[in-house]
């Protein structure tokens, strides 16, 4: 049994260890809205449905700097980096067609992702929720559309995140386009 011991004593400490939290990524995740990464004196950035871009003096203004505690944010996937269905980076947008179809949302109305594990994505503009630490930083990201390459500035990004398909959001700035206008979704 005493040449036993040193495994089991290494076995017991590293299954206590596993058990204790190492990091603020196992703890609770706050959930924020979109509006938590803008000013309060910023107005709710709306879809634009004309040719007009959307960032003004305060889009470059960041909000969130809480960057040691782990959030939950909800939004639309907008591939920069794919093979196939696989999505290995990618904006995290407030509405879907941002950026694509239409001008970009703010700086601070977009988070630069990159997932813990590649994404399936089954569809563009598919809804998320992300897991992870925010972290600002105000930057830019190249992708290519159909009519070509985009630079996209960005204000905020979270890498090795949770990303899980989101079922339903409560979040008023979320919006999707619909054959009839613009429709909270």
């Amino acid at each position: 049994m005493i040449k036993h011991r040193p495994f089991l004593l290494t076995f017991a400490a590293l299954a206590f260890g596993s058990a204790w939290p190492i990091s603020g990524a196992s703890a609770a995740a706050q959930p924020i809205f979109w509006s938590a990464l803008r000013p309060a004196d910023q107005a709710r950035t709306t879809m634009p449905l004309s040719g007009k871009a959307v960032s003004g003096p305060q889009g470059d203004t960041l909000a969130w700097h809480d960057e040691g505690r782990p959030v939950e944010l909800t939004g639309f996937v907008l591939p920069i980096d794919q093979d196939g269905d696989l999505v290995y980076e990618f904006m995290l947008v407030p509405w879907a067609g941002a950026c694509s179809h239409m001008p970009s949302p703010p700086p601070n109305q977009l988070v630069r992702v990159v997932p813990k594990e590649p994404l399936h994505l089954a569809r563009i503009y598919e809804i998320v929720t992300v897991t992870g630490a925010l972290r600002p930083g105000l930057d830019q990201a190249q992708f290519f559309m159909i009519d070509g390459v985009r630079i996209l500035a960005y204000g905020y990004s979270m890498s090795h995140a949770q990303v899980a398909k989101a079922t339903a959001t409560v979040d008023p700035d979320l919006l999707s386009l619909s054959p009839f206008g613009v429709l909270p979704r």
